[in-house]
């Protein structure tokens, strides 16, 4: 099963926000957001998408190089593709797909959730929604 990590990203103590990222081939597809998957009462949610991230973060902790902050992991676990059903063989595609459905098994993250890309907001900007069981 493909793993998911959610990153607690500080600039500093002030500053600082989420990463859903999401294991696709060699890369990590990676969301940004003001609160955590797990946390209900903030979805549905406008995320961002950023560049994919190496496959190192769904296990690191601590300083990011470049003076870019620090980070720790919120929760982590593992997530079936639901839609599409599998990953695109080719993981330079997974920036490509318009909308995903998961299923993430996590420690504090869990159940059906929903990405569809918002162009309206922006073209790296998309939906996130928890289903309701």
């Amino acid at each position: 099963m493909p793993r998911f990590v959610v990153q607690q990203h500080f600039w500093d103590k002030d500053d600082w926000h989420f990463d859903l990222m999401l294991e696709c081939g060699q890369v990590l597809l990676t969301f940004s957001s003001a609160a955590p998957p797990d946390d209900t009462a903030a979805l549905p949610a406008l995320v961002r998408q950023l560049s994919s991230h190496r496959l190192d973060y769904l296990t690191y902790e601590g300083e990011i190089s470049g003076g870019r902050g620090w980070c720790r992991i919120h929760d982590r676990g593992s997530f079936e593709w639901i839609e599409p059903s599998a990953p695109p063989p080719d993981h330079g595609r997974c920036d490509l797909l318009e909308r995903l459905t998961v299923r993430l098994a996590g420690q504090k993250a869990a159940g059906l959730y929903h990405l569809v890309r918002d162009t309206s907001s922006g073209a790296d900007h998309w939906r996130l929604r928890k289903e309701c069981p």
